[in-house]
């Protein structure tokens, strides 16, 4: 049972690497397109199209950024918070994979302690991207204010607000996520070493 079960989750990482490529790739091709037909032939079919389908993308990065050439360096922003946020979809993932991988070997060996390693660990790996995902996003303006950020926001306040009564922020600067995921990362390797070997 468990190397098939093992053989779907190699599958489903696969699957979803292909998926997070091929998404990277349409993004990256079609402001490409864009900056060449709008320099080419601004009012042409083509230019039309492609306007029609990364207007959705380019438009509210646009306008919230304060400077008066920001339709043009907006592709360009769209294209790294695109490889930006694929590179954490899949780190996300992975370690999803890699704590259900561990969680099945510890049930398919009928080890408790593997099986709760893997647990803590996935938890533990998940809360740090996100802790992670929250920081970058907070720096582009247009993401500060819709449901994505509030999900974040609900999901790692309660266990980021304690650090920050505890370590209160210098200036602008908060410290506090900073020593958390350090702290994560030491949980992680003490589940490892404890519960995984």
């Amino acid at each position: 049972m468990y190397p098939v079960f093992d053989e779907l989750i190699l599958q489903a990482a696969r699957g979803l690497n292909l998926l997070v490529k091929f998404v990277v790739i349409a993004v990256i091709v079609l402001m490409v397109c864009r900056w060449l037909f709008l320099k080419i032939s601004p009012f042409g079919w083509a230019s039309y199209y492609v306007r029609r389908l990364t207007d959705p993308l380019i438009w509210p990065l646009a306008q919230s950024l304060p400077m008066p050439n920001a339709m043009s360096i907006a592709p360009l922003i769209v294209v790294l918070i695109t490889l930006l946020g694929a590179y954490f979809l899949q780190a996300m993932v992975e370690e999803l994979l890699s704590s259900l991988r561990i969680l099945m070997g510890g049930v398919v060996a009928g080890e408790p302690l593997r099986i709760l390693g893997g647990l803590l660990y996935g938890v533990v790996s998940v809360l740090m991207l996100l802790i992670i995902v929250r920081i970058v996003s907070s720096w582009v303006p247009f993401l500060r204010d819709n449901r994505f950020m509030w999900t974040l926001f609900s999901l790692t306040e309660p266990i980021m607000a304690p650090f920050r009564q505890i370590i209160p922020p210098i200036g602008m600067i908060d410290l506090s996520p900073i020593i958390l995921i350090f702290l994560m990362n030491i949980v992680k390797v003490a589940i490892g070493s404890l519960l995984l070997q």
